[in-house]
């Protein structure tokens, strides 16, 4: 993944890509180790001390990280259903991570909150790169960004004894699940997600992040994953409620639904209209 990118940015337009990293060279920098070290460091720690269900819930946060982010920083404005839906999903983690607790052990929680390091690096990154895609291409934006902060892997692997034999003892599934997370999840996924972000607020861009639990959990069967329990499917759906008020609005939907039904009811309004 950072080698292609890297390679990338050497070859296609390089006085161009330096020249961005010229003029914003903190954001680029922040954002590639967010989204590169970071996230994957916090990511994967976390899935080896929680069920691969309580992961994709707790990655599922993001769109409220980046909401609070937003508002700090006064890129969209505060919405009370956003903020209701934001307890709704916050307490339903609470209650999950809360009973999980109780057939862990001592000190699953502390364990579980730290895969929320990961949402939370991504929600960063997502708000800072907002202003900068908004005047470049998102496609050379995330290239740039994801070889900068790959430059530390790129330089600790090829002298990593581990990690050479890890990758000499891969097999075919090996291969096709590191294919997967390198060009779909991350090259052509944050491609998209910024590209995305050029057009929509960035809590809008986020909600897509909702499709992740369903994903893992249709997705389990085929990489072997932790199947999901009654209790993380019972939670989820609370968390995710809450996600979708939060972002998507559903009690707005419903009052423009319920007022259009009104009007179309009532003859006197059309009446009035004509």
């Amino acid at each position: 993944m950072g080698a292609f990118c890297l390679i990338w940015c050497l070859l296609d337009e390089p006085r161009h890509n330096l020249a961005i990293l010229r003029r914003s060279p903190i954001r680029i920098v922040i954002m590639g180790l967010l989204v590169v070290p970071a996230y994957n460091l916090l990511l994967n720690w976390g899935q080896g001390q929680v069920p691969a269900g309580t992961a994709s819930l707790l990655i599922a946060m993001n769109p409220v990280f980046t909401y609070i982010l937003a508002l700090l920083i006064r890129q969209e404005h505060h919405r009370r259903r956003k903020t209701l839906g934001l307890l709704i999903a916050f307490i339903g983690v609470y209650l999950l991570l809360r009973d999980q607790g109780r057939e862990f052990g001592p000190g699953y929680g502390l364990r579980a909150l730290s895969v929320l390091g990961a949402p939370a690096s991504w929600a960063i990154a997502t708000v800072i790169g907002k202003p900068l895609v908004a005047r470049e291409s998102p496609i050379r934006v995330t290239y740039l960004s994801l070889a900068l902060g790959s430059i530390p892997f790129l330089i600790i692997a090829p002298f990593d004894t581990a990690f050479r034999t890890k990758i000499g003892g891969f097999g075919p599934n090996d291969w096709i699940a590191q294919v997967h997370l390198s060009v779909l999840c991350t090259i052509l996924g944050y491609a998209v997600w910024y590209a995305a972000l050029r057009r929509l607020p960035a809590s809008s861009v986020a909600a897509f992040v909702l499709l992740n639990p369903p994903l893992t959990i249709a997705f389990g069967p085929v990489w072997g994953t932790d199947r999901p329990t009654h209790t993380v499917v019972g939670y989820g759906v609370w968390i995710l409620a809450g996600i979708v008020v939060s972002t998507w609005g559903i009690p707005d939907l419903m009052t423009r639904a319920g007022t259009k039904a009104v009007d179309i009811l009532d003859p006197w309004k059309r009446i009035r209209r004509r």
